[in-house]
């Protein structure tokens, strides 16, 4: 099997639930959705090239070709594992687009997905390779696509399919803008799903500035449904990590 990457390389995780933690990152290509704040624009179309860290968390790339042997992926994961690494991310793009690769690999590490939640099918053929889903929920003011209802419905599916065998939690990230009434069909989805599901309210990281107090309102807005709600930043976008 071959898939199309982005890159490949050893870093910190810099988002929800295991903030700090060390992982190789593999960052395929496409997405389907159009996020107006998305930060790896780049990884949303295929390339004829991608690049691969040579060494563990030094950032010195050689550039690699696409599409890439899935034999050829695992011997740069294993190049990359140190004693501290805990996890393999499955990032993007959208890694769900390349499940038929991903279900293809005979990997000895835990996998870690993160994904748009868009495609509950594909979900489905990987749920009993994935150890940590760290799931998004894309809000309307996000403008991911023009058919809002029906990305929500996948998504939600595609949560209560990976939380069967892994350990799931979702991720809203916040605008401004973001009210109540646009989080609530998530939040209700969520909580028809299992109340258990920790939700991470991530800030937006851009120059516009979310305050502290629509946070605070959020939290207490998702805490009434939810029995695990947090706020957590990018990061690794502030440390100027990869």
């Amino acid at each position: 099997m071959f898939a199309y990457i982005s890159e490949i390389f050893n870093s910190l995780q810099g988002e929800g639930l295991y903030l700090g933690v060390r992982q190789v990152f593999v960052r395929f290509q496409r997405c389907q959705l159009h996020c107006a704040y998305c930060d790896t624009p780049d990884s949303r179309s295929i390339t004829e090239s991608c690049r691969i860290e040579r060494t563990a968390g030094k950032g010195d790339f050689k550039p690699g070709k696409n599409p890439v042997d899935t034999k050829e992926l695992e011997k740069a994961i294993a190049n990359l594992w140190t004693s501290s690494t805990k996890h393999v991310s499955l990032t993007g793009g959208e890694p769900l687009i390349h499940a038929d690769s991903i279900h293809s690999l005979t990997l000895e590490y835990p996998l870690y997905l993160e994904t748009n939640s868009g495609f509950p099918d594909q979900a489905s053929k990987i749920k009993d390779m994935i150890s940590v889903a760290s799931c998004d929920i894309k809000l309307p003011e996000h403008e991911p696509t023009d058919h809002y209802n029906e990305l929500l419905k996948n998504e939600l599916e595609t949560i209560a399919i990976l939380k069967e065998n892994s350990e799931t939690f979702a991720k809203i990230v916040v605008l401004p803008v973001t009210t109540q009434q646009s989080i609530s069909p998530a939040v209700e989805g969520l909580a028809s799903i299992d109340r258990d599901i920790p939700l991470i309210l991530q800030p937006v990281t851009q120059k516009e500035h979310v305050s502290p107090d629509l946070l605070f309102d959020l939290m207490d807005f998702a805490g009434e449904k939810l029995k695990d709600v947090r706020v957590i930043p990018q990061t690794h976008k502030m440390m100027g990590w990869l």
